[in-house]
């Protein structure tokens, strides 16, 4: 008689044993994953700071077969043109009337021959104010010269700008063409009397030169424009010293304008401080957007012009300094990473995040160390 078996089934703990075993592996398996794939280090440093600077020239040229901007020579226009002009200023020099009532008149000749006034000739306004001029004068034909004058006597009430004499010594025909008017308000002693200085004559001479330089540059073409500037001649109204309340400069220069567009130069300014760069450091924070350009000499015949500039900027480590080769950096912990790194003299100082926090090693992939430089 055959006895029938009956199938062993094992012990339901052992099942749970082997699921939790599953569990935890796979757990750990996945945080092994987890750390491999999602962790990072985030490096931030602050780089030693070194001022920069350096004159550079470059050329501007109107023949496009020239143009080499590698090479600083750049397409542009020269202008080489003769401007004159005159202009009236303001004197700002003062001193004190002294002694009697002190005027300024400018003689003034419509004849075709010059006219002779002695001291003392009577100069009468239409009130019947009377002056006299304290010195010998001639008025060139068809001309004009100031002089000073005084009152007949003490009384006389003072004149202002702009008045009219005639002069009753002369004929009556005489005087429809020969006659003067005050250049300035007479003063009467213990006021200020208007002054030409130096720097009157200086201040003008510049900003007419300016003005007139401006002009002529302004009728061209857009872009960058440049002056160079030579006085042919200059003439004052007045010297240093003389009482005017104005005084007139007249002027002829030759100018010298170069225009060109300043976007290539700004690129190229650039690259000249880059190249004063060490091979692991970079530039940064620079001034090329506000270059102040000179013309240093120019070329009339071949139309060039060599203008002088200068760039400032900052240099601090580069990105791809050798220093920063995360190599170096794999498995070490913050404290380490510190210590190494803040050893270098290019940098100041060393900030380290972890993601995530609970992290204090650098992770086993060089992608997962990010770098960032404080510009």
């Amino acid at each position: 008689m055959l006895r029938r078996r009956h199938a062993i089934n094992p012990p339901l703990n052992i099942y749970k044993k082997l699921a939790l075993s599953f569990i935890i592996l796979t757990v750990i398996l996945l945080g092994v994953i987890f750390y491999f794939t999602f962790s990072y280090a985030y490096i931030t440093i602050t780089p030693k700071i070194e001022d920069v600077t350096t004159d550079f020239n470059f050329i501007v040229v109107e023949d496009t077969a020239a143009v080499n901007v590698d090479e600083g020579i750049f397409l542009g226009k020269i202008i080489d043109q003769e401007v004159s002009g005159e202009k009236t200023f303001n004197s700002t020099g003062s001193k004190p009337v002294s002694g009697e009532v002190v005027g300024i008149v400018k003689l003034i000749n419509d004849q075709s021959k010059a006219q002779t006034l002695i001291a003392t000739t009577r100069l009468l306004t239409a009130d019947n104010a009377l002056y006299r001029i304290k010195n010998r004068v001639v008025i060139p034909a068809k001309s004009s010269i100031q002089t000073e004058v005084y009152p007949d006597n003490v009384d006389v009430p003072l004149v202002t700008a702009g008045t009219k004499f005639t002069i009753p010594g002369l004929s009556e025909s005489i005087q429809k063409v020969v006659y003067a008017e005050a250049v300035n308000d007479f003063k009467a002693p213990g006021q200020l009397l208007n002054v030409v200085t130096q720097e009157d004559l200086n201040n003008g001479l510049a900003e007419l030169s300016d003005e007139l330089a401006q002009n002529l540059i302004n009728d061209f073409e857009s872009g960058t424009k440049i002056l160079g500037k030579e006085v042919l001649e200059k003439k004052f109204s007045n010297n240093v010293g003389d009482i005017s309340d104005k005084f007139t400069v007249s002027l002829k220069m030759k100018v010298v304008g170069v225009i060109f567009d300043d976007k290539p130069v700004k690129d190229f300014a650039v690259k000249v401080l880059e190249g004063m760069a060490e091979e692991d450091m970079q530039v940064v924070n620079t001034n090329s957007e506000n270059l102040i350009y000179e013309v240093e000499k120019y070329d009339l015949e071949n139309k060039s012009a060599q203008i002088k500039s200068n760039i400032r900027g900052q240099m601090i480590l580069g990105e791809n300094s050798p220093i920063l080769d995360k190599e170096n950096l794999i498995k070490l912990n913050s404290d380490e990473i510190k210590a190494y790194l803040e050893n270098f003299e290019d940098i100041q100082n060393v900030d380290i995040n972890f993601f995530p926090s609970l992290m204090n090693k650098m992770p086993s992939f060089t992608d997962h160390i990010i770098i960032q430089i404080n510009k």
